[in-house]
């Protein structure tokens, strides 16, 4: 009791020191607050834009896709999950999920007519499922979602503006338009599809609002995913026989360059013979109605996606070549790019720390010298040196906590001011950083008490080199300076 006493005393008649140092710390700390809030609504933010838009909660990927980036137009066509109906009945099982769907990716460019293409991210999806685990995540502009079992395509807003405004194009549901995607298996395709709504999902950015919704067998034909492939991971490829020229095409007959019999001379072609049996050729370019590249997954209300997560473990669904991910692997650059400004955010807001950590101890030990006397004269009348040290310390602690307090208010009230302004994303890099056009940051307790542990500490960091100042003069020499 005595040294708080003697703290707030020395305090009191040390009027502007005291509020120089607690004006350091009260900044210090209002700086802290607005920066932790920021950062945490800005990881927040991209995590909820990622989740409830694109990713869900988990991603299943098939292990031969590797760590191609999620959705981009820039990876290469991700491997086809092997047996998903296996899959699909293995989670249907854990009663940790909520809802699963799953998607196909693929780009392909876009012609609306009069040679004008246009290249566009397109998502397969099967929409009964797909619009449970994503609902209300899609803004209509003009027509519906898709349907299951209709085929279409739900265009991307962003293209039909870049339609109208480049091409002099419009594009309304109801008009056709054709897909031409290439691929290493059945090389270019062509579908002509009909568009059944306009717009886009919510919150899009960084291209990512480029993305058009089509139906599964559609992305299938684009990208070449049919039954017979030569990927030796493929199912199909190992339980179907090899194909061949001669098998696909007919071999050996007078038009390829066979010799006719001397039945057939004279006598009328007969073109079914010469075209041969293309029987296996329609086989081999059948469609897989089972293809599908990832697994979205959302978990049931309660259930953390790493509870989830261990939960697959568990039903060894990992074990059969799948790999559980979750948003942060789906952002890919984005959330690299994001956690990275983090870091320097968090980076300078060190480097303020210790700046204000210098100058708060070069106060002190002016402070301390000049008290010399005082602290000569307790240690003369029996004071330790570590009853010394603790009032020094003590004293800190009272700025720390009384200015800190008001630092935190302040910082609150800028949170606030910057929430109902927002922060508008000027450009790209800001826009990807925000998740969206404007940043609206929000005051989290967890911002509230490392703001006030980290003034705290700083200020006990600071208090140590001045108390040992102190306690090097000696109390006869300490007095008499007095």
């Amino acid at each position: 009791m005595i040294l708080v006493k003697i703290a707030y005393r020395n305090l009191r008649e040390n009027v502007r020191k005291t509020l120089l140092i607690g004006t350091l710390m009260g900044f210090g700390t209002a700086i802290l607050v607005l920066g932790n809030s920021v950062v945490a609504t800005i990881t927040r933010g991209l995590e909820a834009s990622f989740v409830d838009t694109y990713t869900g909660d988990l991603i299943l990927r098939d292990a031969r896709t590797g760590d191609a980036p999620f959705a981009s137009p820039m990876a290469d066509p991700p491997a086809t999950l092997r047996d998903y109906a296996s899959i699909e009945a293995r989670l249907a099982e854990v009663e940790a999920i909520e809802a699963f769907t799953p998607v196909l990716f693929s780009q392909a460019s876009i012609d609306g007519g009069e040679g004008t293409p246009s290249l566009a991210m397109l998502w397969g999806i099967e929409p009964s499922s797909y619009f449970t685990v994503f609902p209300d995540r899609y803004v209509l502009r003009e027509g519906d979602l898709l349907r299951e079992g209709e085929e279409g395509i739900m265009l991307s807003q962003a293209i039909a503006d870049e339609f109208r405004d480049e091409h002099g194009v419009e594009l309304h549901v109801g008009d056709a338009v054709r897909l031409t995607g290439r691929n290493d298996v059945t090389g270019t395709k062509v579908r002509e599809v009909t568009i059944r709504g306009i717009g886009t999902v919510a919150n899009a950015f960084a291209g990512l609002e480029r993305i058009s919704f089509v139906d599964a067998p559609t992305l299938r034909g684009l990208a070449g995913l049919v039954a017979v492939r030569s990927d030796p991971g493929s199912p199909t490829a190992a339980a179907t026989p090899a194909t061949s020229e001669d098998a696909l095409f007919g071999g050996g007959n007078a038009l390829v360059g066979g010799s006719p019999s001397a039945a057939d001379e004279g006598a009328a072609p007969d073109y079914d013979r010469l075209l041969g049996d293309t029987s296996r050729r329609a086989e081999a370019l059948a469609l897989d109605n089972h293809a599908w590249h990832y697994v979205l997954v959302d978990a049931a209300d309660g259930v953390s996606p790493a509870a989830l997560g261990d939960r697959l473990q568990e039903s060894g669904l990992t074990a059969d070549g799948i790999v559980v991910e979750g948003w942060r692997w789906g952002a890919g650059f984005i959330a690299d790019l994001a956690l990275g400004v983090r870091t320097i955010l968090n980076a300078v807001i060190a480097v303020t720390a210790i700046v204000a950590l210098i100058i708060i101890t070069n106060t002190l030990i002016i402070s301390v010298t000049e008290r010399a006397g005082e602290i000569g004269t307790i240690r003369a009348l029996g004071g330790q040196k570590s009853f010394v040290r603790s009032m020094i310390t003590l004293e800190v602690l009272m700025i720390a906590v009384g200015f800190g307090a008001v630092g935190v208010a302040i910082g609150g009230l800028l949170v606030g001011v910057v929430n109902v302004v927002g922060l508008e994303a000027t450009n790209l890099f800001l826009q990807v950083l925000f998740g969206g056009a404007t940043l609206h940051p929000v005051l989290s307790p967890a911002s509230l008490v490392t703001a006030i542990v980290a003034v705290a500490l700083i200020g006990v960091g600071a208090s140590l080199y001045p108390a040992s100042v102190a306690l090097r003069v000696s109390p006869v020499r300490a007095m008499q300076r007095s």
